[in-house]
C-alpha cells in the first residue's frame, strides 16, 4: 500500500517518506468522500519537523534525467524555532536512478541536496541545506517510470516554450500632474448600435463608453455618474444630464458583467464621487501606461547613490545624475529616456546603471529591487513565482461547458501542431481531431470533440506545455496535474497563470509583451491577455508576500482619498469563472482582490469559484479563498519588504502592521 502511494505521489513525497501523508491519501482514495472541511490538496507543501524547525518543500520542477542521473529543483521554506515567519529559498536536488522496466518503476539512490539558496538569510543556507539533506537521506525511494517519463516530456516542452522570448517594446507613457484615469480600448474602438436607440457602445472595452448619434456627445461612466466630451479623446467634463435610458443600460450591463462602471467594489465605504471633481480622462487604444504625480515631480536623493526618485507618486520614477537619463519601472520592466517626453526604450535589468544595484534595503524604494537581477528581492520574487496554489478537484462534480460564438474558429498555436478556438472566452486546445483540452478556473478538462462530453482531465499531453509566449493562451501552461485517484485529481497553478513571466535576466515581469488580437463578434468581445495599462509591478506586502500588484502609481488625488479607480483586470484567467461572459471580470471574488490603491494581481485563489463541493483548497497566507475580500482594502499599499515601512507616495491604510520581527530576522518593527 505504502509503495503504491509513493508511486502515485510526486518525487519529494518519496524523498520525505512521511507515513501520515500516505495514510491521508489512502483514506481519501478508498474510503467514502470526506467532508469538504477535512480535505486538503495532496498535501503540499510537505512539512517535516527537524530539530525544532519546520522544513517545507513545494512541488519540485524536473530539470533533467538521462536515464541514470536525475536533477530537479524546488521552492522550500524553513520556519526556525520561535520564529513567526519562514525563510524562503530554493534547493537543487540530484540523484542516481535504477530503472526496472518490467515493473515500470524507477529507484532513486544517492539523493543529494547540491545547493541551497536563501536570498534573505544567506548565512543560514548551509544549515538549511544540511536539514533538507537529512530529510531526503532515508534510503532508496521509488516512483512510476511512466510518471517520470511524463514529467520529463513536460519539462522538455516547457524548455521549448521558454525559448521564445517575451517582448519588451515600450508602451506609450503618459505623465499627469493632476488626478487622472486611464480608459483602455482593446485596439481601435468597435461600435455597436444599442437596439432601439440612437446610441452606440464601444464593445471592445471594459469601460462603459457611449456615443449619442443625435447630439454627437460621447459618455463614459465613472464613479457615481457620467463624464462627457465631443471627442473620444476628450477633454472630458462631468455630464449635467444624459439621454434617457443610458443609466438603466449601464446598470444592466454592469449586472451582467459586460462592463465595469469604475465605481468601486461594494465593500468599500468611502467611494469616489464626481461631486469632488473630475479626474483627467485619458482614452488609449494602444499599449499605454499612465503615471500620476501629485503636482510637479518632487525629486529626492536616494542615500548612497547618484540616483534621484520622485516622491509624490506611487509609481517608480528615477533619474541617474551621472547620465541624466530618466528611468521608469512598469510591469517589472525598466524603460529609459532623456526626459518625460521620451523617446522611451527598454533597458535590461542587467544593464541598469551600477547605482541601481546600490539602492539601500532601508530606502523608500526598496521594492524596485525585485526587478533588479541577482538581488535578494528579485530572487525571492522568483521563488514566490514558483509556488503554486493547489486544490483537490472531484472528478464527478466539476463540469465544463464551453462558450463558443457560432461555429468554432480554429487558429494555429505558433511553433506547435496545436490549434485553439479563437471565438471562445475559454482556452480550448485541439491536440488532434479526437483530442481536445480546455482550462477553466485552474482545472483541466478533456473531450473527444469540441462538443464534448467534457470531463476532468487526469493527464495532459506534453505538447500543450510547448505553447510559446507568442500565443494568447500561453498562460494555460502554468496549470498542471500533480496527482490522480479514482475520485479526484490534485491540480495547481503558479502565478504565471495570472500573467507573470520570469525573464532570462532572472526577474519576474507581468505580461508577455505581445499584443494579441481579440475576438470581436456581433455582440461579444473576448479579450486576450494584456501587458500594459494597469501599472503592474512586483510588490511586497505583509498579506501577500511578493506578488504582482495592479494599480500602483496610477492614481492619485486627495479628492478621492488617494485611491485609484479604474477598470479591473479582465483577461484570461481573470474572467469566465462561471462559464459564459462578455468580457466579464470577477476580481473581488478571489482571483485578484482589489480596492483602494490597486489590486493584488497574482494572489488569491481561483479554485474558490468551484465551491466546496467540487474543489477543496486551503487558504493562502491569511487570504480567505472563498470570499476573496480579505486583502481587498490592504493590498493597494506597497511596503518595504525589509523594514515594513510604507513605500514612497503611499498613504497608510493599516497602522502598526508589525508587532516585532517579520519574515526574516532583519525585518524589524515599524
Amino acid at each position: 500500500m505504502i509503495k503504491r502511494l509513493i508511486i502515485m505521489s510526486f518525487l519529494v513525497l518519496s524523498f520525505a517518506g512521511i507515513a501520515i501523508w500516505q495514510h491521508t491519501l489512502s483514506a481519501q482514495s478508498f474510503g467514502d468522500q470526506p467532508p469538504a472541511s477535512e480535505v486538503t490538496p495532496d498535501p503540499w507543501p510537505k512539512v517535516v519537523d527537524q530539530n525544532g524547525a519546520k522544513y517545507s518543500l513545494y512541488q519540485p520542477q524536473l530539470d533533467s534525467w538521462d536515464g541514470h542521473h536525475f536533477e530537479a529543483h524546488t521552492a522550500v521554506s524553513v520556519l526556525p524555532a520561535g520564529a513567526k515567519e519562514p525563510d524562503f529559498g530554493v534547493i537543487e536536488i540530484t540523484a542516481k536512478t535504477r530503472v526496472h522496466r518490467l515493473f515500470r518503476v524507477v529507484e532513486f539512490h544517492d539523493i543529494e541536496i547540491k545547493k541551497a539558496i536563501f536570498p534573505s538569510t544567506p548565512d543560514k543556507a548551509a544549515l538549511y541545506q544540511q536539514g533538507f539533506q537529512s530529510i531526503v537521506s532515508n534510503g532508496p525511494s521509488t516512483m512510476s517510470l511512466d510518471r517520470l517519463d511524463a514529467m520529463l516530456a513536460i519539462a522538455g516542452a516547457e524548455k521549448q516554450a521558454r525559448a521564445v522570448p517575451v517582448k519588451n517594446e515600450p508602451p506609450k507613457f503618459v505623465f499627469s500632474q493632476t488626478a487622472a484615469m486611464l480608459v483602455m480600448i482593446d485596439g481601435e474602438p468597435v461600435w455597436r448600435t444599442v437596439q432601439g436607440t440612437k446610441l452606440e457602445r464601444v464593445i471592445n472595452s471594459r469601460a462603459f463608453i457611449l456615443l449619442d448619434d443625435s447630439s454627437g456627445n460621447y459618455y463614459i461612466h465613472i464613479f457615481d455618474g457620467f463624464v462627457t466630451a465631443k471627442s473620444l479623446m476628450g477633454p472630458w467634463k462631468a455630464a449635467k444630464g444624459v439621454p434617457a435610458g443610458i443609466n438603466k443600460l449601464a446598470q444592466k450591463l454592469s449586472k451582467d458583467d459586460v462592463v465595469d462602471l469604475i465605481s468601486g467594489p461594494a465593500n468599500v465605504k468611502q467611494k469616489p464621487s464626481l461631486k469632488k471633481g473630475v479626474p483627467e480622462i485619458i482614452v488609449a487604444t494602444t499599449p499605454t501606461e499612465l503615471v500620476v504625480t501629485q503636482g510637479p515631480p518632487d525629486w529626492a536623493p536616494l542615500e548612497g547613490t547618484m540616483l534621484l526618485y520622485v516622491k509624490n507618486t506611487t509609481g517608480n520614477i528615477f533619474k541617474d545624475i551621472e547620465n541624466q537619463k530618466t528611468y521608469v519601472l512598469v510591469t517589472g520592466r525598466w524603460f529609459t529616456a532623456p526626459g518625460f517626453a521620451g523617446p522611451w526604450q527598454y533597458v535590461p535589468g542587467t544593464e541598469l546603471p551600477p547605482d541601481f544595484f546600490k539602492i539601500p534595503d532601508d530606502s523608500p524604494k526598496e521594492n524596485v529591487k525585485a526587478s533588479i537581477p541577482k538581488t535578494p528581492q528579485s530572487q525571492e520574487a522568483v521563488i514566490a513565482n514558483e509556488i503554486p496554489e493547489t486544490a483537490v478537484v472531484y472528478i464527478d462534480k466539476a463540469t465544463f461547458t464551453p462558450v463558443i460564438t457560432g461555429a468554432p474558429e480554429l487558429k494555429p498555436v505558433p511553433d506547435t501542431t496545436l490549434m485553439y478556438v479563437y471565438n471562445s472566452p475559454n482556452p480550448i486546445v485541439m491536440v488532434s481531431q479526437n483530442s481536445w483540452y480546455a482550462v477553466q478556473n485552474g482545472v483541466w478538462f478533456t473531450a473527444p470533440s469540441v462538443q464534448g462530453p467534457w470531463v476532468v482531465a487526469t493527464s495532459i499531453p506534453a505538447v500543450i506545455y510547448s505553447i510559446p509566449p507568442s500565443s494568447p493562451i500561453y498562460y494555460v501552461t502554468y496549470v498542471k496535474i500533480y496527482d490522480v485517484t479514482s475520485q479526484y485529481v490534485v491540480v495547481g497553478y503558479t502565478p504565471g497563470y495570472m500573467g507573470t513571466v520570469v525573464t532570462a535576466d532572472g526577474v519576474v515581469v507581468y505580461g508577455t509583451g505581445y499584443t494579441y488580437v481579440p475576438y470581436i463578434g456581433a455582440a461579444v468581445w473576448y479579450a486576450p491577455p494584456v501587458t500594459y495599462g494597469y501599472a503592474a509591478n512586483p510588490t511586497w506586502t505583509p498579506w501577500t508576500g511578493w506578488a504582482m500588484g495592479f494599480g500602483f502609481g496610477l492614481a492619485m488625488g486627495a479628492a478621492w482619498s488617494d485611491a485609484y479607480w479604474g477598470c479591473a483586470p479582465y483577461w484570461g484567467a481573470y474572467h469566465g469563472y462561471y462559464g459564459g461572459y462578455y468580457g466579464g471580470y470577477y476580481g473581488y471574488h478571489g482571483a485578484a482582490a482589489w480596492g483602494p490603491g490597486g489590486w493584488a494581481a497574482t494572489t488569491g485563489n481561483v479554485y474558490s469559484h468551484w465551491g466546496a463541493t467540487s474543489a477543496v483548497t486551503r487558504t493562502s497566507a491569511g487570504y480567505n479563498a472563498w470570499t476573496g475580500n480579505a486583502w481587498s482594502s490592504k493590498v493597494g499599499a506597497s511596503y518595504n519588504s525589509v523594514t515594513g515601512r510604507i513605500s514612497a507616495g503611499q498613504r497608510a491604510s493599516v497602522s502598526n502592521v508589525y508587532t516585532g520581527g517579520y519574515a526574516y530576522g532583519q525585518r524589524g518593527a515599524t
